[in-house]
């Protein structure tokens, strides 16, 4: 390993997450591949990634139902916080703040301490004062929080009164290598690897099987459209399965339901029921004319922000975080309520973009949202938490470059684009 890491770096960061998450794991290889020595700690056995420390307290069996759960949840918190005092890390980033954040209570105060809410995790701690406390607790122990949307950082702010000058937003951005395989893609060879006509108008569910994605809607909207437009052709992806028994559940029944409308409508919809590699999934989007995000929550999406890389029309909901992007440059449609009446309007119609929307779109991601210019924004961070002394520009200095901060997103209120 080639160390890159500048005088003032953290040498050693902990990701305190998911080990077995798609995002986890890019943060992990991207922060050792630049020099930092890092280590994963995860509640799960996680699979071993190239030069990462990845650590778990290892599965037990005997107690079942909620006793069971507390029991190994104390187990666990036990555990990091003496992996944590052995580690004697300068910065743990808290990845979530569900379960890692309940978890991140256990973390000696000492070193700097980064959290990120993901997804739609403030949305559920609103209904719920136990994960409205979790959340809240994590959040302002943190020395910095960074939400990837502007509208979660007002609310961390405003609802969890995390001081202002404790709240940036970083986008994740995209991989570089979308970018450079971008145009090296055929999507007839895609389309026919996964037997649809060659002549289909391809409408991609781009987020995962699941309640929070509205995939029932979307299939709904589907068939209601599907005959009187034969040309269209509805690719589902299944996504991760949850290492949560309840959550692996729902969405097990989520899939039964997609493959009875896959036999309700044969030759229609494909459901794609295995989880795939990052750059398989663009390989799917660079074959669909069209991408669907229609979650209930969410933040500034990497798959939405992939999706406009690869040239889709996005049709998306009509959320906080997505009416950001469009502010600042994305193209794409928003859809209102209710959603699965909207979206079948809209799928009668959609085709492709046009060549400068697309053009469009690939320059909003080159200029502002490649990743390899986010992991530097978050390094810069870092330095700062970790009390290096750097302030204002310079904390975003990455090797010889120098990345400007308006990288970190400001935050502002995003103008309302045209709705559907």
């Amino acid at each position: 390993m080639a160390d890159r890491t500048a005088v003032g770096d953290p040498r050693t960061v902990v990701l305190l997450g998911a080990g077995h998450s798609v995002h986890v794991r890019r943060w992990a290889t991207a922060l050792a591949a630049r020099g930092h020595r890092v280590v994963v700690t995860t509640w799960l056995p996680a699979d071993p990634l190239p030069e990462v420390d990845i650590r778990s307290p290892g599965t037990t069996a005997g107690i079942g139902g909620l006793a069971g759960r507390v029991w190994r949840m104390l187990r666990t918190a036990r555990w990091l916080r003496r992996e944590i005092r052995r580690i004697a890390p300068e910065v743990v980033h808290v990845h979530s703040v569900g379960r890692a954040g309940l978890l991140s209570l256990a973390i000696p105060r000492a070193g700097a301490r980064v959290v990120t809410p993901w997804g739609s995790e403030l949305r559920f701690a609103s209904r719920s004062r136990w994960r409205a406390w979790v959340a809240g607790s994590a959040l302002r122990r943190a020395a910095l929080v960074v939400p990837t949307s502007r509208s979660v950082t007002r609310e961390v702010v405003d609802t969890y009164r995390v001081p202002a000058s404790r709240a940036v937003t970083v986008s994740w951005g995209v991989d570089d290598d979308l970018l450079r395989m971008r145009d090296a893609v055929d999507p007839a060879a895609v389309r026919a690897g996964l037997g649809v006509p060659p002549d289909a108008r391809v409408v991609l569910s781009m987020r995962g099987a699941g309640q929070v994605y509205r995939t029932d809607e979307i299939l709904r909207a589907f068939a209601t459209t599907a005959a009187d437009q034969p040309d269209l052709h509805l690719v589902v992806l299944a996504g991760h399965e949850p290492a949560d028994a309840a959550a692996a559940a729902a969405r097990a029944e989520c899939l039964s339901r997609i493959r009875a409308a896959v036999a309700a409508l044969p030759g229609r919809i494909t459901l794609v029921d295995r989880t795939l590699p990052p750059a398989d999934v663009f390989r799917l989007m660079r074959a669909a004319a069209v991408a669907v995000s229609t979650p209930r929550w969410d933040q500034r999406s990497s798959a939405v922000l992939e999706a406009a890389l690869a040239g889709c029309r996005l049709l998306l909901a009509d959320l906080p975080p997505y009416r950001e992007m469009i502010a600042d440059g994305l193209v794409a449609e928003l859809l209102g309520e209710p959603l699965a009446d909207r979206l079948a309007d809209r799928l009668r119609t959609a085709g492709p973009l046009s060549p400068e929307e697309q053009r469009r779109n690939r320059s909003f991601i080159e200029e502002s949202e490649l990743w390899s210019r986010q992991v530097e924004v978050m390094r810069g961070l870092y330095r700062v938490v970790a009390g290096d002394g750097t302030r204002g520009e310079q904390a975003f200095e990455g090797g010889s470059a120098v990345i400007s901060p308006p990288v970190c997103l400001p935050v502002r209120p995003a103008d309302r684009p045209r709705m559907w």
